[in-house]
Order: structure tokens, then sequence, then C-alpha cells
């Protein structure tokens, strides 16, 4: 009974949060309310220290990180060759110091934010300094939400945290990430595909594995996922169709699709609850994104299933590629010996 009290003490944490700053997101009227999706669902799925200090350890970075990028862009804003070498700098940095899962973990976002400076910074008017203003105020709000919440709702002690022994991050493994997410990167800079930046996510995320099983694994669960999310936002979406600009009813839609998807997230085996963890972020992100009071955001949605699934698929044609090469120098190996 205890087990099943917590876990549903859990399940209404999470919902209540994620639906409360996603909710936020919407009536501040933020230009990027995409933070209030995307903080609030990282520290609930992979955040393990809800304390001032743990929640600032896990979005500071974020915040550091996009400012650097920003002034970064801006100082050499005619000379994209320099920023994006100086991105690679900082991807080989910040992949030298990753040598636990969960730094492999927290490295995710303030890569992916510098991405999503740089790259917008090439493209759009919007005001670079205003997205770093609507960062740091989305941090605040989901701070305070998360602070109340875990208050409202205690999580369990689970007692100390297995230590885990550090892996050697080597010239290869840099060399992956550097390749991968830097030839993302530059395509991103060349070409004007903005919706596509968010498939930067998966890529980095396979990019930061220590081995090619790993890779394999994070590259079959994202395709799951990221592509089972916006079917459910696309179901979602179609569902609310025509009230969604209702606050109440798309609040209560939206925390009941929330509620469903962390029910079997936080009822699963520990071996499945990264797979429910992704697929509730994939689905939630679309709609934060695209569903506004008057348009539904379906093409986009479309459009943002597409470039993943192309990503996706790029990213373990790549991974056919290697293995076919490492299995002739095998074959080859072994005829060397008989000879």
């Amino acid at each position: 009974m205890l087990i099943k009290n917590q876990q549903l003490n859990d399940t209404l944490r999470i919902t209540l949060i994620i639906t409360l700053c996603m909710l936020a997101g919407n009536l501040l009227h933020l230009e990027n309310n995409v933070y209030l999706v995307l903080y609030p669902t990282l520290l609930m799925t992979k955040g393990k220290d809800y304390s001032w200090y743990g929640l600032l350890k896990m979005l500071i970075p974020t915040l550091i990180a996009a400012t650097c990028a920003l002034i970064i862009a801006e100082t050499f804003k005619d000379h994209p060759f320099a920023i994006w070498t100086i991105s690679l700098i900082f991807i080989d940095q910040v992949r030298r110091s990753a040598n636990t899962p969960a730094k492999q973990g927290g490295m995710l976002m303030p890569v992916f934010n510098w991405v999503l400076i740089i790259v917008f910074s090439q493209y759009t008017s919007a005001s670079m300094p205003m997205r770093i203003h609507e960062i740091f105020i989305s941090m605040a709000v989901t701070i305070a939400v998360c602070k109340f919440m875990v208050w409202l709702f205690p999580v369990a002690k689970n007692g100390k945290a297995p230590q885990i022994k550090p892996q050697q991050v080597t010239y290869q493994h840099r060399f992956i990430s550097l390749s991968l997410i830097g030839s993302g990167l530059a395509f991103l800079m060349i070409v004007d595909l903005l919706s596509a930046t968010f498939c930067m996510v998966p890529v980095i995320a396979a990019a930061t594995q220590f081995n090619r099983a790993q890779y394999l694994r994070v590259v079959k669960l994202r395709f799951i996922t990221q592509i089972g999310g916006c079917a459910l936002a696309i179901i979602f979406t179609l569902l609310l169709a025509g009230h969604q600009s209702v606050i109440s009813f798309y609040a209560l839609g939206l925390g009941f699709l929330i509620f469903t998807i962390t029910n079997w997230m936080v009822n699963s085996p520990n071996k499945f609850k990264d797979l429910h963890a992704d697929v509730l972020l994939a689905t939630v992100l679309p709609i934060q994104l695209y569903m506004g009071n008057i348009s539904f955001g379906l093409e986009r949605t479309y459009l943002r299933a597409w470039e993943l699934a192309v990503t996706l698929g790029i990213l373990f044609i790549l991974y056919q590629l290697t293995r076919s090469r490492d299995n002739n120098g095998q074959i080859n190996h072994q005829y060397s010996n008989i000879g």
C-alpha cells in the first residue's frame, strides 16, 4: 500500500509540475515558451536532487552556455566559420568531462542550447538577449513550481545513490562526438532549416555514448519515442481541436495526457523508465511548440516527425556503414592469421 501511495504521489507531482509550467508558458506569453516544458520535464525525469542546490546545479549550466553562445554569435556574426570553430572547442571541452552517465545526461541541455542560440542568431531577427531573459524566467518559474510541488508531494528517500566508476573519455569518443554534433551544427548554419534544430537532441544523445551498442540502443529508442511522441501529440491536437483556446479544457486535457504517460513511467520496471520519459518529452514538446489559440500546428508536428525520422535514419545508416567496415577488418585479420 505504501508503495502504491508513493507511486501515485510521484505521478501527481510530475504531472502537476509539467502541466503548471506549460500553462505558465502560455499565460506569460513568452516568445520562446519551449523552455517551460524542457526544464520541468528533464528535472522530473532525470533529476534526483530537488534541493535548491540540486535544481540550480542542473539548470545554471544551460543559462551559462546560452549566454556564452550569444556573446560568441554577436562578436563573430560576420564570421560563421569562427563561430563554428569555437563551438567545436566548447563541445569538445564538455565531452571531455562527461565521463559518467549522469554527466552525459547533464551535457545535453547546455550543448543543445548552445546550438539553438548559434543557429537562431544566424537566421532570425528575434532579440537573442531577450531569449536569454526568457531562459532565466523559465528557470525561475520551473524552480518555484518544482519546490512547491515537492513540498506538497514529498519525494521518497531512496538512500545513497550507488557510486558509478567514471569511464575514460578517449580521443576516439571526442572525435565521434565532434564529427556528429559538429556536422549537424554546420548543416544548420548553412541551410536555413530552423525547424530541424530540435533534431540535434537525439544527435547529441547518440554522439556522447561510450560504445557502439549504446549508440545503437539510443538511436532505436529515440526512433520509437520521438516518432511515437509526435503521433500522440497529433492525436491530442485532433481531440482538442476547436477547444484549445479554452484554458480550463486545455489544462484538463493536457493534465490527463501527462498523467497517463507519467503513470506508465512510474509503474514500469526501471529498464523501461527511460523509454516512457522520452515519450513524455517527445509528446509535450510539439504541443507546447506548435499548438496555439488559433492554429493547431499539425503540419509542423508532421514536419517534426519527418525530420526526426530522417535524422535517426542517417544515424542508423552511419552505424551500419561503420559496422560493415569493422566486419571486413575482422575477416581480413582472420585471413592474415591463417596465412
